[in-house]
């Protein structure tokens, strides 16, 4: 029996946004994190993993989420030692132990280590990042990155760290540049596409792996968890509602989604519908918002913000709208469309990009910037019950063309060939 290739993953971001809140998670995140746990599952290598910087949080998760049979790695040793003398600290506080132990146990144990920059002792067959290039740390044989989208290039206004080359994005165009023997993934075919265009990357070094949306994302039909999502969130209960989950900073248009609602509400003399906005937010963009929608005081009632939604309160949310909104301007794959399908959720979003990818036929798509497809794509779903059952019946079948499953079943082929 032939030997395991080695697998070493960048996890920076998992490690980045491990204090539970997915408030602070990006689809990114999510991302990572379920490519991960497939390649561990495929047991088509031994899987290493590395962070540019670790916590024992960090430390832990990863032990719990994998039994402790794969190696961490840290880039700065003295992050590392931080790290030690922190757990050193908290044992020695929860109990009392033998000292000698204690050190050999914190020490010795693996599979926490460092690795040094092009470190000699340890090659690597593959090396995987699933957003950032971290190769300059380590050896590799083969070199794989994922491609999530091309808008700081696109849309550099909102991104003004790219002027300055401190963006992690500007880093990973220097890297492209550079290393043209580097294999790559693509979230999408518009991704691909995009790539191609404005970096002049050969289309056969990008294979196309969609994304998916979590088993957590489900149509639950139960009233009663849908009720007590409802409460927890103070989405009155004498109000239908619809519903939008992303980011709130001005890519995701929802200044306009929330001003057309708002004149669709007037229009046609609306009461019993309210807007419900979930997701962490810019805070200069929350002043924005309220600044530039004239009638918000007067409509104040019809906007509700729930901020931070708890995982096990996505799925009768999603489930319990009358539509979901995501209108983005630009988008790479575009998870919570799939999300709100998944959930037989009727979805409002936008033609372009990758989104009728991941739609399909089983939602409303309209320009982003037109107001008033906005104000008739809510008319629509609004007056009619029988459009919204078609589109949530088409969504729940658009939904089970992606899997996690499928997304690393592309990228084993590409790897082990």
């Amino acid at each position: 029996m032939s030997k395991k290739k080695t697998l070493i993953f960048d996890a920076s971001v998992i490690a980045e946004n491990i204090d539970g809140k997915r408030s602070g998670r990006s689809g990114i995140y999510f991302t990572a994190y379920n490519i991960l746990k497939k390649l561990v599952e495929s047991n088509q290598f031994d899987v290493s993993i590395y962070s540019e910087m670790g916590s024992i949080d960090f430390v832990n998760f990863i032990k719990q989420e994998f039994n402790g049979n794969v190696d961490i790695y840290f880039s700065n040793k003295y992050g590392l030692f931080l790290l030690k003398m922190v757990e050193l600290d908290k044992k020695l506080r929860a109990k009392r132990l033998n000292i000698l132990k204690l050190l050999l146990n914190v020490f010795v144990r693996k599979p926490v280590r460092f690795l040094g920059k092009k470190n000699a002792t340890q090659v690597f067959d593959i090396a995987f990042s699933p957003v950032r290039v971290f190769f300059e740390t380590i050896d590799a044989d083969k070199s794989y990155v994922l491609l999530h989208d091309t808008i700081p290039l696109l849309l550099p206004e909102y991104f003004p760290a790219m002027g300055q080359k401190k963006h992690w994005f500007y880093k990973l165009t220097q890297y492209i540049k550079a290393r043209p023997n580097c294999k790559y993934f693509a979230n999408s075919v518009a991704t691909k596409n995009d790539f191609v265009r404005l970096l002049n990357m050969n289309p056969d070094d990008i294979t196309v792996t969609p994304l998916a949306a979590n088993d957590n994302f489900y149509h639950v039909t139960d009233d009663k968890k849908i009720a007590a999502a409802r409460a927890k969130y103070n989405i009155p209960t004498d109000k239908k509602y619809v519903f939008s989950l992303c980011t709130l900073e001005p890519r995701k248009n929802l200044i306009r989604a929330v001003k057309t609602f708002i004149e669709f509400i007037k229009r046609n003399n609306v009461d019993d519908i309210v807007f419900v906005l979930g997701g962490a937010h810019w805070d200069e963009f929350i002043g924005k918002l309220e600044t530039e929608i004239d009638d918000l005081g007067k409509y104040k009632d019809k906007i509700i913000r729930a901020g931070y939604i708890d995982d096990e309160d996505l799925a009768p949310l999603y489930s319990g709208a009358e539509f979901f909104v995501y209108t983005s301007q630009y988008e790479g794959f575009g998870l919570p469309p799939l999300e709100a399908m998944q959930c037989g959720c009727p979805v409002i979003t936008s033609n372009n990009s990758s989104l009728p990818e991941v739609v399909g036929d089983a939602g409303v798509m309209i320009d982003w910037d037109n107001d008033e497809q906005h104000i008739v794509a809510y008319e629509n779903y609004y007056n009619n019950p029988k459009l919204r059952e078609d589109m949530r019946a088409r969504g729940l079948a658009r939904a089970k063309q992606f899997s996690w499953d499928k997304t690393v079943e592309i990228m084993l082929k590409e790897m082990v060939e």
